[in-house]
């Protein structure tokens, strides 16, 4: 079940463990196996841990070729980037156009200003807003880079948050985890995970009509041969990122930006010997990066649109642009040992949305698109269609009043397809 509507992948079967609940929204994670190094002198308290259990796991998958020159020497980088939208069942269907939207929990991946902007609905000196969620994949070619990936066991994605609003101030974090399992050569299971957690401290000014957040952006990834398992490699790295909204004297128009600064996690490699360190017969490399993000967002919701009178709605749009990542390659190039170069100059995303509450109160219906840019050489960007339904299901008085929706969400794409449900808080 996910508390938090979202998920990414390919053929994904809408059944109960894929299933979201979330009071807004989301999130991720993620973590691989275990292998110690040995046989050299070098000095990686991290990293090379890391790698070796990534690719004990990974080797004996099979996958398509990847074509480029053979990797030669431990100069150089591994790109944790992603491509698809991953969040919310709302944030998702509107094609991941938050950053001029930026509410509740849901949008501290897109602009840490939303940890503390209040939207009209939120009136009272206190306010909160939470996720809670896992969801199962499947993806013939999720990072889109022209091949196959391995055949995992799981593929899943687990997100986790919690913000608290009193006065003019929030603060909150976010987590997001993708968790790949696999089996090992020994039959045993290894997960690899990817941790990507957003903290963040805002305030508004000028009668709520500007609301700046501050924060970190923190990347770890493990390796562990068990689900509570101490962890057997490990390496991390910290960012910063800042956003703001102008929303004028709290109208219907919000104008958003955001910016995250590159990660860079820096092991040293050192050997008695011009040698390569290598496991397994596979070259390790030196560093893991995360690049630099920045964007602009804008909204407009209509308390009753022109073209359909007492029906809400809304628009959305973002800009988002990817910094390069120097000398770095994904995941499978490392297994392959051959370098398919990612991330060798900036790259663009538009993401448009909208929304149209249909039966006032009761249903609503979104609408989005977004293009993945490439990331690869030589392989063409997606575009993505998105959607998605809200009911609204029943209310509750426990723990204060709340109304509770249904979603359902698709994201679709050329080689992924990406499919949920999802129970939230449903917000007037």
């Amino acid at each position: 079940m996910d508390v938090s509507g979202e998920g990414r992948g390919e053929n994904i079967n809408l059944r109960s463990a894929d299933w979201h609940l979330t009071a807004p929204q989301r999130r991720i994670h993620v973590s691989t196996s275990n292998c110690q190094p040995i046989m050299f002198s070098f000095h990686i308290e991290k990293l090379l841990p890391f790698i070796f259990f990534l690719l004990v796991i990974l080797i004996g998958h099979g996958r398509a070729e990847i074509s480029g020159p053979p990797i030669t020497d431990n100069n150089y980088r591994l790109d944790l980037r992603q491509g698809p939208i991953i969040g919310s069942a709302k944030q998702v269907a509107l094609g991941g156009a938050y950053i001029g939207l930026a509410e509740g929990i849901n949008s501290l991946n897109s602009n840490p200003a939303g940890v503390a902007f209040r939207p009209a609905r939120s009136t009272s000196k206190f306010d909160w807003d939470w996720t809670l969620g896992a969801t199962n994949l499947t993806s013939d070619d999720f990072d889109n880079n022209g091949n196959s990936p391995p055949d995992y066991k799981t593929h899943r994605i687990l997100t986790m948050g919690l913000m608290g609003q009193w006065g003019p101030w929030g603060v909150g974090f976010l987590n997001n985890g993708e968790i790949l399992e696999l089996e090992n050569d020994s039959g045993s299971p290894s997960e690899y995970a990817l941790n990507v957690t957003s903290f963040a401290l805002g305030r508004q000014f000028f009668d709520q009509s500007l609301t700046l957040g501050v924060g970190l952006r923190t990347t770890m990834i493990k390796v562990r041969t068990k689900r509570f398992d101490t962890t057997l490699g490990e390496i991390s790295g910290v960012g910063w990122q800042i956003g703001g909204v102008w929303n004028p004297r709290k109208g219907p128009f919000r104008l958003g930006f955001s910016y995250a600064s590159s990660i860079t996690s820096r092991q040293s490699i050192s050997t008695p010997s011009t040698t390569p360190v290598t496991v397994n017969g596979l070259i390790v490399p030196a560093e893991a990066t995360l690049p630099a993000e920045v964007g602009v967002g804008a909204s407009y919701r209509w308390p009753s649109a022109p073209f359909w009178k007492g029906h809400p709605w809304l628009l959305t749009g973002d800009l988002v642009f990817y910094g390069p990542s120097e000398n770095a390659v994904g995941v499978e190039s490392v297994l392959a040992q051959k370098k398919q170069p990612i991330g060798t100059h900036t790259t663009m995303s538009v993401r448009l949305g909208t929304e149209l509450e249909t039966i006032p109160g009761r249903l609503r219906v979104r609408l989005g698109s977004y293009y993945e840019p490439s990331f690869f050489e030589d392989i063409q960007g997606r575009t993505h269609l998105t959607g998605g339904i809200e009911a609204r299901l029943f209310h509750t008085s426990i723990w204060g009043d709340y109304d509770w929706g249904l979603t359902f969400t698709v994201d679709y794409a050329g080689n992924y397809l990406n499919q949920f449900v999802s129970i939230g808080f449903w917000y007037f």
